[in-house]
């Protein structure tokens, strides 16, 4: 479910995401979303009321440094950058529209098995499993590429089938839509127009080829999970036990 904030984009809850033997995420407890730097002072209230404990911030240095996430009252601020420098990796201001989608979709393959990002999303479980079931939000910039693979990584433990986990991933396409559509309505040059709209969506290759690499490396996400991440049965009972009902 998406979200209207003032100042933050992209927020929705995985609550109500429903396995197919009618197991469900329970609704407000894993939030996904774009950075806090913008967020207003009535979307920090709304964290707060929700009760988030955890607020996990993907990005990197640079991205912090620039828009600093403002703090939410009882909620601690925790960092981990799958990618200690995303400008190296995805230099947005040299490539051409034409570039984008190859560029990211190696970045999927660096969010897979670099060791930064298998540091950082062994960081995101351990928090989540710290949190004992009390509510969790994790974001990077836009809260698509990188909050995407937690999300996708979290519904895999979850124990959905990967149609659901993509299904679930390709929602930000409705965030970026509108994203879109206020550019020209805005009349943005047509060029910038087509280089964001490489960068703005998701695209279902690149999630599949995430999974692709991780299968190829580990022989499943289930292996990648327990002997990458250290989220092996014992762990992934916890979090049903918390965050499913």
């Amino acid at each position: 479910m998406f979200f209207e904030f003032e100042g933050m984009e992209n927020v929705r809850d995985l609550g109500g995401l429903t396995r197919p033997d009618g197991a469900r995420i329970k609704d407000k407890v894993l939030f996904r979303s774009g950075h806090l730097g913008r967020a207003a002072d009535g979307d920090i209230e709304r964290l707060a009321d929700w009760g988030v404990k955890r607020v996990i911030d993907m990005r990197d240095k640079n991205e912090r440094r620039r828009s600093p996430d403002r703090a939410v009252p009882g909620a601690e601020n925790v960092w981990c950058p799958p990618v200690t420098d995303l400008e190296a990796v995805i230099p947005i201001k040299s490539i051409v529209p034409r570039e984008v989608r190859e560029v990211f979709h190696e970045f999927y393959r660096l969010l897979s098995l670099h060791p930064d990002a298998i540091g950082a999303y062994e960081r995101f479980f351990r928090e989540l499993l710290a949190a004992e079931g009390s509510p969790v939000l994790w974001h990077c910039t836009q809260g698509k590429d990188r909050t995407g693979v937690g999300g996708m990584l979290l519904m895999s433990a979850l124990g959905f089938d990967r149609e659901a986990v993509i299904e679930e991933y390709m929602r930000t396409n409705q965030f970026a839509q509108k994203q879109l559509d206020g550019m020209r309505l805005a009349r943005a040059a047509e060029e910038e127009l087509a280089l964001m709209g490489e960068v703005f969506p998701v695209f279902e290759r690149n999630a599949v080829y995430y999974f692709d690499c991780v299968e190829t490396e580990y022989g499943s996400v289930q292996n990648y999970l327990e002997l990458a991440l250290n989220v092996g049965p014992e762990q992934i009972s916890r979090l049903e036990d918390w965050y499913l009902q």
